[in-house]
């Protein structure tokens, strides 16, 4: 491999490093939130890019950024009722319930679309003209691929500040940490719960759109979503700054090995560091250590 074809590799794989972690954002903000494995976030990837193809394939088409907004609201909010009417019932019964439930619900997701949209591939045209810039080293840079990463780090590092720092981030962490307490401190568990999904949800639909400027869109979109997972593996279930930090080092592993071997060599060793990374650190990079309590 040329240090050229290095460098675009290293820059194509901060771009999909981004749209990585904002999937992974949303396992770690259902996970903190409820202990549940969220297997539904790569449908909400789905139908967000979807429901945003159809409004601008609309006759008098919604300017881009009404139709991404309309797309996150009317997707974050399916998810908290989701959340609030089905996924809700299951609390209190084991993990492996929770789960098998999010990954029904995402098979039913998939093939709900399809019966909605079909199956063919649709081309998502980008909001701004086509521009290549050409970076020192040979590296080639398009204004869309831009415009994703500072969108992708703004919206990543605002999560972070109202997941951690602001009160919403502090009730969640309270519900996280010890539910039945919160609970009779008169937090409405089934709200904040429903709130941590939207907020999963509403991330998903810009890494779907983004993800689908770049790509032809069909549903095999929800693949992208599933190999997100191990991006937040890496950096902790628990960890918000860990899942960005995961999804940079899944994209880098999975580029380079796709450009050198091939993207079957790229699947397996992406899963291949997320095991060695969780034999080394069962928790991931970031995640916090389980205290036990006397």
């Amino acid at each position: 491999m040329s240090l050229q074809t290095a460098y675009n590799t290293f820059v194509s794989a901060l771009v999909l490093g981004v749209i990585y972690s904002l999937v992974a954002l949303g396992y770690v903000v259902v996970y903190r939130a409820s202990r549940v494995f969220n297997f539904v976030q790569p449908q909400f990837m789905l139908f967000g890019a979807l429901l945003f193809t159809t409004l601008r394939r609309s006759e008098g088409a919604i300017p881009f950024t009404l139709a991404l907004l309309f797309s996150i609201v009317a997707v974050a909010v399916s998810g908290a009722l989701l959340y609030i009417i089905v996924v809700h019932r299951s609390v209190g019964q084991p993990h492996w319930v929770q789960m098998v439930l999010t990954m029904g619900l995402g098979i039913a997701g998939v093939n709900f679309a399809q019966l909605i949209w079909g199956s063919e591939a649709r081309f998502v045209a980008p909001p701004v003209p086509h521009v290549v810039w050409t970076l020192p080293g040979g590296a080639i840079l398009t204004r869309t691929d831009l415009i994703i990463v500072i969108i992708g780090v703004c919206l990543c590092a605002s999560l972070y500040w109202l997941l951690t720092v602001s009160p919403l981030g502090v009730r969640l962490r309270a519900t996280a940490e010890n539910a039945s307490l919160a609970s009779y401190s008169g937090i409405r568990l089934g709200l904040w719960f429903g709130v941590a999904w939207a907020i999963a949800a509403g991330a998903a639909v810009v890494a779907g759109v983004s993800y689908s400027v770049r790509i032809p869109l069909d549903p095999s979109l929800t693949d992208v979503g599933l190999i997100a997972f191990p991006a937040a593996m890496i950096g902790g279930m628990d960890s918000i700054e860990g899942c960005f930090v995961g999804a940079l080092i899944l994209g880098i592993v999975q580029q380079f090995s796709s450009a050198l071997w091939g993207t079957q060599v790229s699947t397996a060793l992406t899963f291949g560091a997320v095991l060695v990374i969780l034999v080394v650190r069962p928790r991931g990079l970031f995640g916090a250590p389980i205290a036990d309590r006397v």
